[in-house]
């Protein structure tokens, strides 16, 4: 009798344990469970966050970077200034309209007013005139310094900004004293210079004094001179050789007035 009791209660407990190991809801399926969870979790974890996404987008004047995650995307742009041009507009070449003069010359049609180039005034008498520079003056011909003999030239000068220049060749004679002098009567007050350059010993070779009322000037050709009112004779210059034969070179500008203003010249050695 004991011995079937006992053989009962074993056949029992096998049971038991058989009928649990069978269980889905036991300890062991319930961590299985969790761990398939735990890794749709992760899944669905990495579908939300996923990874940075980063697109170019072409950007003038710099480069635009967007990153996307999630379902936010932040946008950050990084550029530089597009310097390829950094002009301040176009080139002005001297000489030119509305540019700086060339020295103290423009192009032709134009005048050198206060350093910059304006269109000329188109003056009857001035048109087509080739005597605005020093190395173009217009040749007078050759005198000695008799005071009777003079070289005379009427002219015009279109505007404030114009120059008109003339030279002639004065001869140092036997019994005659050389003092190149000029008068200019026009139509409105202008200045006349005078320039002096010695045949012998060239322009380095020349001294000269000006008179009361002038001042010392230096032409374009660097050439010593003086620079006054209408009238005036340069009576104190040297050479450095033993001739005073000179070559002397007449300027005449800056009109009173920005208008045509036309003019005659006298001059004797």
């Amino acid at each position: 009798m004991m011995l079937r009791s006992r053989a009962l209660v074993l056949a029992s407990l096998t049971l038991f344990a058989c009928s649990a190991g069978d269980d889905p809801a036991d300890t062991g399926s319930n961590s299985g469970i969790t761990s398939a969870s735990a890794a749709t979790d992760a899944s669905s974890t990495g579908a939300s966050t996923g990874s940075a996404a980063t697109t170019d987008v072409p950007t003038t004047g710099g480069d635009t970077t967007t990153t996307t995650t999630g379902d936010d995307p932040t946008t950050t742009t990084s550029g530089t200034t597009d310097d390829t041009t950094g002009t301040t507009g176009p080139i002005c070449d001297p000489g030119q309209v509305g540019c700086v003069c060339d020295g103290d010359t423009c192009a032709d049609g134009l005048a050198c007013e206060d350093g910059v180039c304006v269109p000329e005034l188109a003056c009857d008498g001035d048109l087509g005139e080739p005597d605005d520079t020093e190395p173009n003056a217009q040749d007078l011909g050759e005198i000695d310094d008799d005071d009777d003999n003079v070289v005379t030239a009427d002219g015009v000068l279109g505007g404030a900004g114009d120059v008109d220049w003339y030279t002639y060749h004065g001869l140092d004679t036997f019994g005659h004293v050389a003092e190149p002098t000029v008068k200019v009567t026009s139509s409105a007050a202008v200045r006349v210079c005078q320039f002096i350059e010695c045949d012998e010993g060239g322009a380095v070779g020349t001294e000269i004094t000006c008179p009361d009322g002038t001042q010392t000037a230096l032409s374009g050709g660097l050439r010593p001179g003086c620079c006054g009112g209408a009238t005036f004779t340069v009576s104190d210059f040297n050479c450095s050789g033993s001739s005073d034969d000179i070559r002397v070179y007449v300027r005449i500008d800056k009109p009173s007035q920005d208008e045509c203003v036309e003019y005659g010249l006298v001059a004797h050695n």
